[in-house]
């Protein structure tokens, strides 16, 4: 009668004691240490981790689209918050041009024409990664593609490749 009494409190520690299911079944993204072709190549999904790369490509598309884009700024700290140095001085020497063109050049559209904006996680190689970053212009999905290189341990941009085929680098010359 003792042990009736006492075997839902054992379930109950049975239950508790359960452990987790094991790790080497799991399936994780493989950590590439080198800056291969192969491991940039792969278009990450969106349920695969974020990085610090695809953060600081967030930051810039949503706290910076509408007040202090990069592109409409002459802000040398806030410039090269993001960009790549050499990169970073064609924005900052091209920031008036910039700043009166009908085109957003973080998307290299009108803005009136922007609704939704998706960044993706980054496919990382070592010291590069890629990000993709889709919107909808009038309508129509288009993607971006954005280059990213760690300088010192931060990652910053080095180019961004316009739904068109055309790149940032041939923008700001």
């Amino acid at each position: 009668m003792k042990t009736l009494r006492l075997l839902p409190f054992l379930l109950l520690a049975l239950a508790a004691c359960q452990s987790k299911p094991n790790q080497a079944t799991e399936t994780k993204p493989a950590v590439v240490k080198d800056d291969s072709a192969a491991a940039l190549a792969k278009k990450p999904g969106p349920e695969d981790p974020r990085s610090a790369a695809d953060r600081l490509v967030r930051a810039l598309y949503f706290e910076h689209n509408k007040t202090d884009n990069p592109f409409r700024e002459k802000n040398r700290e806030l410039i090269e918050q993001y960009f790549a140095k050499p990169l970073a001085d064609q924005i900052r020497q091209k920031a008036d041009a910039l700043k009166t063109g009908k085109k957003n050049p973080l998307f290299n559209a009108p803005d009136k024409g922007i609704t939704k904006t998706w960044v993706n996680p980054a496919a990382v190689g070592g010291t590069r990664a890629i990000v993709y970053v889709t919107f909808q212009d009038s309508g129509k999905d288009q993607e971006i593609k954005i280059d990213l290189q760690q300088f010192a341990g931060r990652w910053r941009i080095t180019e961004m490749t316009y739904p068109d085929g055309k790149t940032l680098t041939q923008a700001v010359q």
